[in-house]
């Protein structure tokens, strides 16, 4: 049937004028109606300083029924302070005439790069992202401290060196100790280390931390993954601290090691000859194993291996002593594919003599129901040698004459478990059993816990690195 062409213009009149109805919004002049923000203060926490910051985002709101105009989006001191915007797809400084409808909303990113100020210590930058709507105008206030810092590229320290610096190292390319050379990093220092670098050590390493300026290996993340969640709470961010088998006397004291694919990782030598001393120190959140170290000799006092992908601490063969340290694995950033304490004397069809594996004063705790894994050869002859003293441990319980007052149970009372904002504290709460657990013969060379906390002044030493300190409201 053929239309009359009248009644077919007559149609798409109607169709036009219902669509441009449609779309026809009443904008607001009303100086009354205001934007609403989710944030009104941005803070990007310490930025190295001419390294961009991870995008943060924030969300602007239309609460009204009226449609807004926002006449202009400007950072207040446009490019000068560092930070950058994006608003809605578009980077700039300055946006006009921006359309939010009626229950609206659009969203803005923001980055920073502060430049550099030849500063020590960091230092503050502020900006604000300033709305103008109908004349009425609202702000959001931007906040950052900038951080300036040194930088080694595919550094080789071939003869002895101090390392000594207030501001921040960051490591590119791994740095590497050889043969011969001795490192010296003085209190205080702190290596930042970038994507899969490391330190190797073919020499000899020497780390002078203090209780007041320890020394900190981490990575060069500086800003949060999340608004809550910083990247420094993150594992498998770097590499981790190797001793190849041409290393010997390596000593750490007081040192804060955190976010690597490993913690320390010492490998096969001569076992009657001191490979590492680890006094005082913190290996905390790795993906892999915290401590592993393969057929040598080392000691290690005071110390809190803690959260590790694999095993806290991982011994294959060797001579080795742990005094007065806290060895839990309650790793929760993904699956937990290892225990707190790993021993073994074979591996594969090799034999690695266990000549002993010595833990006093110790916790060894963690979130499964079994914290210790042995593994022993099938050849008896192959020394598999053990000894826990005075230890609160979460494992199976086993009699002989190599364990020696030793509670064997599940406890988790630490001051902090908090896995979900991946914040741990494993300082003692009231109710620990490992409090006045200690020997005093063995804390002789550990008088003072690792918050620098004197042993001597109760009953007994507290098992682990933390002496429990009652307070106040207790």
């Amino acid at each position: 049937m053929k239309r009359n062409p009248l009644y077919i213009l007559l149609c798409l009149f109607v169709s036009l004028t219902f669509i441009v109805a449609c779309n026809n919004d009443d904008f607001s002049t009303n100086s009354s109606l205001k934007l609403a923000f989710s944030n009104d203060t941005l803070r990007l926490d310490t930025i190295l300083t001419g390294i961009g910051t991870s995008t943060r985002q924030l969300k602007v709101y239309n609460r009204n029924k009226e449609s807004l105009v926002i006449s202009s989006i400007t950072l207040a001191d446009g490019s000068n302070s560092g930070f950058r915007i994006n608003v809605d797809g578009m980077k700039g400084s300055n946006f006009s005439n921006i359309e939010i409808r009626g229950k609206d909303s659009l969203f803005i990113f923001i980055e920073a790069t502060i430049r550099p100020a030849d500063s020590d210590i960091p230092f503050f930058k502020k900006d604000s992202i300033v709305f103008l709507t109908n004349g009425n105008r609202q702000d959001v206030k931007l906040y950052a401290y900038g951080q300036d810092f040194l930088s080694l590229r595919n550094k080789e320290i071939t003869q002895d060196t101090l390392i000594s610096s207030q501001r921040p190292i960051v490591i590119y390319d791994s740095l590497t100790v050889k043969e011969e050379a001795r490192l010296t990093i003085a209190a205080g220092t702190r290596l930042y280390f970038h994507g899969s670098s490391s330190l190797q050590v073919h020499g000899q390493l020497t780390v002078e931390g203090t209780l007041d300026a320890p020394v900190a290996f981490r990575a060069d993340r500086t800003d949060n993954m999340f608004s809550y969640l910083p990247y420094d709470c993150l594992p498998g961010q770097w590499g981790g601290i190797r001793f190849h088998t041409t290393s010997y006397d390596n000593t750490i004291n007081f040192a804060d090691i955190h976010g690597g694919i490993y913690g320390i990782r010492c490998d096969s030598a001569a076992i009657d000859r001191k490979k590492l001393t680890l006094n005082n120190t913190i290996i905390h959140q790795v993906s892999g194993n915290g401590l592993e170290m393969t057929n040598c000799q080392a000691t290690a006092g005071n110390c809190q291996i803690s959260n590790a992908g694999n095993n806290c601490i991982k011994l294959l063969g060797g001579d080795y002593e742990f005094v007065h340290c806290t060895v839990a694995n309650y790793y929760s950033w993904n699956i937990k594919n290892g225990v707190a304490l790993a021993i073994q004397n074979e591996k594969g069809e090799t034999p690695y003599p266990l000549t002993m594996a010595a833990f006093r004063n110790c916790i060894i705790a963690g979130s499964s129901g079994d914290e210790i894994s042995g593994s022993r050869s099938k050849d008896s002859s192959i020394p598999f040698n053990y000894y826990f003293s005075y230890c609160l441990i979460n494992s199976v319980e086993e009699k002989n004459d190599k364990i020696m007052n030793v509670i064997w149970e599940k406890d988790d009372h630490f001051e902090k478990m908090d896995s979900e904002m991946q914040k741990y504290d494993f300082q003692l709460d009231s109710l620990s059993k490992a409090i006045n657990l200690g020997n005093n013969e063995d804390s002789r060379n550990y008088p003072f816990d690792l918050k620098g906390r004197s042993r001597l002044n109760d009953e007994a030493p507290d098992a682990g690195c933390y002496e429990w300190i009652k307070k106040e409201d207790e």
